[in-house]
């Protein structure tokens, strides 16, 4: 998948589309975290990767004063967006936003570490122009993110748990990908793909973690600040780890933010 001007064959293509949309769907209440944070008014909402419109949908249920727009470079997912929401605008190419982004919100939520994972250093370096440099009103941003400062050798209590248990060939396979786990920020890569077994191949590939929680809050512009700063264990994921494997994870896993433009 790429996120440039234009969409390419996907040669790590989402096998199981049903499952991928329902985990997405889990977790539409905290994709929405923006709304009671932001007090400047704006009338446009802008959802970067909006897949079949799930986000936008909601959203426009509970807050329908705003005008709504998905932007996704497949354009599968849009034409699937604009049956589940027809009253909101679709669009897989950037050229075809018309809406005034001075007086708008981009929510960018779960899309930083898919652009890394599938796009060229150019086409990177084009998402970060066309969110930073775009004059958006809002920046919200939610994603997988973790911080150098955290990183660390391996627990090796967490990964002795891992190993032994039925998890221990996915942990075999993911290093075969990623290497061995030496670093708490791999071991924490693993324990967010492990439970993804139904697109396991193309969960395996993806690189969570392509930037840390430090190179992102380097890229803030000079012309905006920060107004909400959240990091986060996502609270699902130290569930599931605590039932599967026995122990807490206390590492951040996520990442909130909220730039307003000054």
């Amino acid at each position: 998948m790429r996120w440039g001007l234009e969409m390419t064959i996907d040669e790590k293509r989402i096998e199981d589309l049903d499952i991928y949309l329902t985990r997405m769907q889990r977790s539409i209440l905290d994709k929405m975290f923006f709304i009671d944070k932001v007090f400047e008014p704006f009338t446009n909402i802008l959802d970067f990767g909006c897949a079949n419109g799930e986000l936008i949908k909601a959203m426009k249920h509970m807050f329908p004063d705003y005008r709504y727009v998905g932007y996704d470079i497949s354009p599968e997912m849009t034409e699937a967006a604009r049956k589940n929401v027809p009253d909101a605008f679709f669009a897989d190419r950037w050229e075809d936003i018309d809406i005034p982004f001075g007086d708008s919100l981009i929510n960018i939520s779960s899309t930083i570490h898919e652009v890394y994972s599938y796009s060229t250093d150019e086409e990177i370096r084009l998402f970060w122009e066309r969110v930073n440099e775009s004059g958006f009103r809002y920046i919200a941003i939610r994603d997988m993110m973790f911080s150098a400062a955290q990183d660390r050798a391996a627990d090796s209590r967490q990964l002795d748990a891992v190993r032994r248990s039925g998890s221990a060939a996915l942990l075999e396979d993911f290093e075969r990908v990623w290497g061995r786990t030496v670093s708490q920020r791999q071991l924490v890569h693993f324990l967010l793909k492990y439970k993804y077994t139904q697109n396991w191949d193309r969960e395996v590939h993806e690189n969570y973690f392509p930037i840390t929680t430090e190179e992102l809050m380097a890229r803030i512009p000079d012309n905006y600040r920060v107004v909400y700063r959240e990091c986060f264990t996502l609270p699902f994921t130290a569930w599931q780890i605590r039932k599967d494997l026995g122990f807490e994870l206390k590492d951040h896993t996520h990442i909130k933010l909220i730039l307003e433009a000054e």
